[in-house]
């Protein structure tokens, strides 16, 4: 079998932060992307783009991209397919995460294994923290560092609210990771080899391994269940955890159940900017963690549309409120919009556009006088929206 070992690097950051890791070549680009995210320790918040050999592989329609790549068309990341790109040692290319921070990450082919047998991703070495999300590029990150390692510096304690208390910009487990790869790995190997013929060529020696549950096994399971049976089981799942609870709820009540979880997750967003009680915490993190979760629970884009225009609305307002902020506040403000003009530019009916079109340009409007270059951003990004 052949596997790629890559070692991928934060652009301009000093001391590096790098990974090494092996994957099967047959992967695409938009499961490349994800083993990124994990092995380097990103969110998966934002949108991401490729550029090999000239090209740019990442979302389909490049209308939706906030900032112009210098390509002419793109290529789909869903079924472009890594070994297609790069196939020589020493071959480099790049990927961008998150439009609006900027994070360019340098990936080079370090060499191709012929001899593995196991086409699970697995995280060689690495070193270093992956930077927070949100903390407006490298130059925002170069102030956190700077703040965090300045003891009596005024912003400190903001800071480390912000970043959390138990951030170590120096820390890194290969361990902690290859747990996480192990987790998701029927995502993170080729299509062909998740079942069907030719599949026992690339699982790899499973033998010793704890026995894992599939959905072909799960769905022949159920179909041998009586009613009664299959009752027990959906009442046991409920009571598992809150989480499996909303999920439930949404799945059985459908449109109400998503609308009362909706405005628990709008709370959440909302409190962090403006809480019913004390100071504002603006832990961006911790609202736009609410909106993956949401999103996870409900599946429901018109939702989490809505709940990031929130986010940015509540951002605005904030501003508006007590002043300017910072650089980093601005640049996390102006990625998620531009999560937002893609959602609404990838709507075939364009419902979004039509409902929440003058919220679009309400927040442009309102952020008139704001630093730091907010407004030009947003304007620039208001324009990508397709009218057609």
């Amino acid at each position: 079998m052949m596997i790629y070992v890559c070692r991928i690097e934060l652009d301009e950051i000093t001391p590096k932060i790098w990974r090494e890791f092996r994957f099967h070549p047959e992967l695409t680009f938009h499961q490349l992307h994800h083993l990124i995210q994990e092995v380097m320790g990103w969110g998966d918040y934002h949108l991401y783009e490729f550029q090999v050999n000239k090209k740019s592989i990442g979302v389909p329609d490049p209308e939706m991209q906030p900032f112009e790549r210098g390509t002419s068309k793109e290529l789909d990341a869903r079924k472009e397919i890594v070994q297609k790109h790069v196939s020589m040692e020493g071959a480099n290319f790049s990927y961008l995460y998150d439009f609006g921070d900027g994070w360019e990450h340098t990936i080079t082919l370090k060499s191709i294994d012929m001899e593995q047998s196991d086409p699970v991703p697995v995280c060689l070495d690495g070193a270093r923290a992956c930077p927070p999300e949100d903390v407006g590029g490298v130059w925002g990150y170069q102030h956190l560092l700077e703040v965090l390692g300045t003891p009596d510096h005024p912003e400190r304690e903001e800071m480390l609210e912000w970043a959390g208390e138990e951030f170590d910009p120096e820390h890194f487990s290969v361990q902690d990771t290859n747990v996480l790869l192990r987790q998701m790995k029927d995502k993170l190997i080729p299509k062909p080899a998740k079942g069907g013929a030719g599949s026992k060529k690339i699982t790899g020696d499973t033998a010793g391994k704890p026995a894992k549950l599939t959905k072909t096994a799960l769905n022949k399971h159920l179909k041998q269940l009586s009613n009664e049976q299959l009752i027990g089981l959906v009442k046991d799942c409920f009571g598992v955890s809150k989480d499996m609870e909303k999920f439930l709820s949404v799945r059985i009540l459908g449109e109400e159940a998503a609308e009362s979880l909706f405005e628990e997750y709008r709370k959440k967003v909302e409190n962090e900017f403006f809480p019913d009680r004390g100071q504002p915490k603006l832990r961006l993190q911790e609202a736009k963690k609410a909106i993956a979760e949401f999103e996870k629970l409900t599946g429901s884009m018109k939702h989490v549309f809505e709940l990031k225009l929130i986010y940015v609305e509540s951002g605005v307002d904030f501003t508006v409120t007590y002043g300017d902020i910072d650089e980093r506040f601005y640049r996390s403000m102006v990625s998620v919009y531009a999560d937002v003009i893609g959602m609404a530019n990838e709507d075939p009916m364009g419902e979004l556009l039509e409902e929440y079109g003058d919220r679009l340009q309400k927040i442009v409007t309102d952020t008139e006088g704001i630093g730091w270059g907010f407004q030009d951003a947003l304007v620039e990004l208001h324009a990508e929206l397709d009218r057609d």
